[in-house]
């Protein structure tokens, strides 16, 4: 039985013609794949910075009162500051130093890649200006812990001003997709890339 050289010779172009459609879409599918990639991992990190400073001012604050109670009537010394602040940031270390762009201190040591700066709000404070965890040096992204934007160490609130412990930390996220595509305009605009992720959470110091 002789093939049907017809039907073989038609398909082929039909074949060529779903390879080329492919090739034309999957650059597409790829960056849509890589877009969503990106979202959930963006969401992730943002949750992991923000339980960062929120633990880590939870953490400063009871390490804060435990100064307290060790001073007596005593004021809180520059020791015990720097104590507090410790907490801080190796709070913020042990929480968010597994992320990319961040790698664990050593031997206790400060960890990279989370910019963080704490601050007791006692009025006392003298370390509010001080920056942790950033041997590289704050990023541009970061502008809340740029050194004219750190908190001082007075108390705000309402009526009864309270002591309180305020823990900044900054991360730069990288993209899985970091290409560059023309504008409307013609030049070259990035599509991904590196941006940052600030937070800042407070916790009040009860029972003081």
């Amino acid at each position: 039985m002789r093939p049907n050289l017809r039907r073989s010779a038609e398909s082929r172009p039909d074949q060529g013609q779903a390879l080329v459609e492919f090739t034309l879409v999957l650059p597409f599918l790829l960056v849509l794949l890589l877009t969503v990639a990106d979202f959930g991992r963006v969401f992730a990190a943002a949750i992991t910075i923000e339980s960062a400073a929120g633990a880590a001012s939870e953490t400063a604050a009871t390490a804060y009162l435990d100064e307290v109670v060790a001073a007596g009537p005593n004021p809180v010394p520059v020791d015990g500051y720097a104590r507090v602040h410790q907490a801080a940031w190796q709070s913020v270390c042990d929480e968010a130093s597994a992320l990319p762009n961040a790698n664990p201190g050593v031997g206790g040591a400060e960890c990279t890649g989370l910019p963080t700066v704490v601050c007791v709000h006692d009025g006392h404070d003298p370390s509010c200006s001080d920056v942790y965890n950033a041997s590289g040096g704050i990023p541009a992204g970061c502008p809340n812990l740029q050194p004219g934007a750190r908190p001082s160490n007075g108390q705000t609130g309402g009526t009864e001003a309270s002591r309180y412990i305020e823990v900044r930390v900054c991360y730069r996220f990288s993209t899985l997709l970091a290409v560059s595509i023309p504008s409307v305009g013609g030049t070259l605009a990035t599509l991904g890339g590196d941006f940052f992720l600030e937070r800042t959470r407070a916790f009040t110091v009860a029972d003081y």
